[in-house]
């Protein structure tokens, strides 16, 4: 059990965070992106989502894919509430993949929050190490863990954080993106400043959502995005596209894209659907490739940059 101060839990050494400045800037897809191919690399990898939707990018629930831990269900943010809750183990969903296993968030990671306000009064910081050790207990299982933060909500983003050993920001051009990454800086530095997780670094920021032609729009963000994070921080050089049906698709199938990209070849065409033979959601657009490419080439940066930074 935690005390009232800040203890030395040292983060898994490949615990990566995605956190956005605020919501539907790409967080959630690029953590289980990253957390797919890790596992699909033979890394057993642990993804866990402290977000408050239920994002099922792995169809969890709607595809019915995984093992379920034996007692109480651990749906829809359930399990890290517990977990926190009682100072224990997370207790994941096994097998989602191969080599991937998952906490899934939900409508209970709001009450995680309450629970952070209510501890803090009595014990102080320390509450904001409960993800970190909640993790430490079972963190000997996975070769990487991804955490995919919760948007616009400080004291969920400084658990989260308090757990991670690197800290990736996607964002998007517009001014609200911008200005919230200049609250993730400031929980940044609170959480290391404080002691809560001394050890966890920057790994970079990135365009997400974006039209990958508009150049001269990239160089004005990233302008200021390093004005906001320092001259020295890192700014990826991929740009993920805006490509929506693709990407609503994948989620609605529980597809990584690559993996939406795969069914293309046999994919119903258009005439199919004015043939009365196929619906439209049935058909894989030609954009799911370049889309799937386009992610391929962030996470390929993204480890890549891990690598270099443990040499």
């Amino acid at each position: 059990m935690l005390n009232t101060d800040v203890q030395d839990i040292e983060p898994h050494e490949n615990a990566e965070i995605v956190v956005t400045g605020k919501g539907g800037v790409g967080k959630s897809t690029v953590a289980a992106h990253l957390a797919g191919r890790s596992a699909a690399e033979g890394v057993p990898t642990l993804l866990v989502c402290i977000t408050g939707q239920e994002d099922d990018d792995f169809g969890i629930t709607k595809n019915g894919r995984g093992e379920h831990p034996e007692g109480e269900s651990v749906l829809d943010g359930e399990g890290l509430y517990r977990a926190v809750h009682d100072r224990g183990p997370l207790r994941p969903i096994r097998g989602v993949r191969p080599n991937l296993d998952v906490v899934p968030g939900g409508n209970a990671v709001g009450r995680v929050q309450q629970l952070l306000t209510l501890r803090q009064m009595e014990e102080g910081l320390g509450v904001y190490q409960s993800l970190a050790y909640s993790l430490s207990l079972i963190g000997h299982r996975y070769g990487r863990i991804i955490l995919d933060g919760a948007p616009e909500n400080d004291a969920l983003e400084q658990l989260a954080l308090g757990a991670a050993r690197r800290l990736w920001i996607p964002t998007r051009s517009d001014e609200s993106s911008i200005l919230g990454i200049k609250r993730i800086a400031k929980n940044f530095h609170i959480v290391r400043k404080r002691g809560i997780n001394s050890r966890l670094e920057l790994g970079g920021a990135f365009l997400y959502g974006s039209n990958p032609s508009a150049t001269s729009i990239h160089a004005m963000v990233r302008e200021e995005v390093l004005e906001i994070l320092g001259p020295n921080a890192r700014m990826l050089s991929t740009v993920v596209g805006y490509r929506e049906k693709p990407a609503m698709l994948a989620r609605k199938r529980g597809l990584l894209f690559g993996e939406l990209a795969e069914l293309l070849p046999t994919s119903p065409k258009s005439y199919d659907v004015a043939a009365g033979r196929a619906k439209d959601s049935d058909v894989i657009p030609e954009a799911s490739v370049k889309l799937a490419g386009d992610m391929m080439a962030l996470t390929t940066e993204i480890f890549e940059a891990i690598t270099k930074a443990q040499d």
